[in-house]
């Protein structure tokens, strides 16, 4: 999922815990749990639309380990003895939590420096994939490629709050039904990823390939799928 379509739903989530801020009873103001319930039990109901929508946004752009959805997780699950689940004041401090997140990906201060570094390391081994194709070495060349292309998914998608534990064909279905890559382009990297299998296993395809066709390979490599952001 792109951020333009996660910040648009960002807003009007933080919309509607403004409305819900409003709305909800004060915990200092709840008689009993019950009386609570009874009493606020539409608004209870948006709060917990609310929560789960916000909570799914949060793991799949940042992931369930992250920092952000973490604060989000202990601001809005905080309770009142004397109260439910949702009151005024932790609604409140959650969606505070939300519109410093908003500010922060508004500001470009959420991007993953690891990942750029990692891109960076994977640059350098496509580049010696290269100097080998130069000097002959086609199988080399391939199981570089092979390398560069696996690891730069596996670490697109932990990005992307998906486990990297997944195999690859896995890892690029599950990318492609949350929108971060395209069926077309899935496509393209199944192809290509069994380009780079043929070298890894030493299979007589691989062995069929001429220059040409290993360095356009390699330039998919380079061109999109470490340009993947």
């Amino acid at each position: 999922m792109k951020d333009g379509i996660i910040l648009s739903k960002l807003a009007q989530l933080i919309a509607d815990g403004n409305f819900l801020g409003e709305n909800l009873q004060s915990c200092l103001d709840a008689e009993s749990y019950s009386s609570y319930n009874i009493r606020n039990f539409s608004y209870y109901q948006k709060a917990k639309k609310w929560k789960t929508s916000v909570s799914n946004l949060l793991k799949v752009r940042f992931g369930a380990n992250s920092d952000y959805y973490q604060e989000f997780i202990q601001t809005v699950n905080r309770q009142n003895p004397n109260s439910g689940e949702f009151f005024k004041e932790n609604i409140q401090m959650a969606n505070g939590a939300l519109e410093a997140i908003q500010d922060a990906m508004l500001s470009g201060l959420t991007d993953d420096l690891f990942y750029k570094k990692e891109i960076i390391v994977f640059s350098d081994l496509l580049e010696q994939a290269n100097e080998f194709l130069e000097k002959d070495f086609k199988l080399a060349a391939g199981i570089y490629g092979r390398v560069v292309l696996e690891s730069t998914i596996k670490e697109f998608a932990s990005k992307n709050g998906i486990s990297d534990e997944n195999k690859f064909d896995q890892l690029i279905i599950k990318l492609r039904s949350g929108e971060f890559i395209q069926k077309p382009f899935e496509n393209s990297l199944r192809a290509n990823y069994e380009i780079g299998s043929w070298a890894a296993h030493g299979d007589e395809k691989f062995a069929q390939l001429n220059k040409s066709q290993i360095k356009e390979f390699l330039d998919f490599i380079r061109d999109k799928v470490l340009t993947l952001q």
